[in-house]
């Protein structure tokens, strides 16, 4: 009778702590999940810093001037329509990435944008070269 008691309370005793792990592995498993709420997907940051570094050398987005001073030098140098085009997908670039930097659009918005803009601007890409 004294062997029943003790698998009785050894088995207890192992099933309370079981039940105990189970528990703060729970507690693990949904403060994990919580904090991957607020993160991005990875393949979907890896899309879009792709279409911003393929749009930056579509629209050559180093040579944008600065400043309305630099555009007029600049003048002679481009097309002024297709210039004009050009540094207006450039703005709408800087526009979308100040937005998304600011918490003011999803990722997912975000990406969307940038496939809009990137087709506008694969439409127009000819254009975008340097006037010789």
């Amino acid at each position: 009778m004294d062997v029943f008691f003790f698998f009785l309370v050894a088995g207890v005793t192992i099933i309370v702590l079981i039940l105990k792990f189970d528990k703060k592995q729970t507690v693990k498993v949904n403060s994990v999940l919580k904090e991957s709420r607020q993160t991005p997907p990875m393949f979907l940051l890896k899309s879009t810093e792709q279409k911003i570094a393929t749009l930056k050398s579509m629209l050559r987005f180093d040579d944008a001037p600065q400043n309305m001073a630099a555009a007029a030098t600049m003048a002679g140098l481009y097309n002024n329509k297709s210039e004009n085009l050009r540094l207006s997908k450039v703005q709408e670039l800087k526009l979308l990435s100040s937005k998304y930097n600011n918490g003011q659009m999803s990722i997912e918005a975000y990406n969307v944008r940038l496939d809009e803009l990137m087709d506008q601007v694969q439409q127009h890409s000819n254009e975008f070269v340097l006037a010789s």
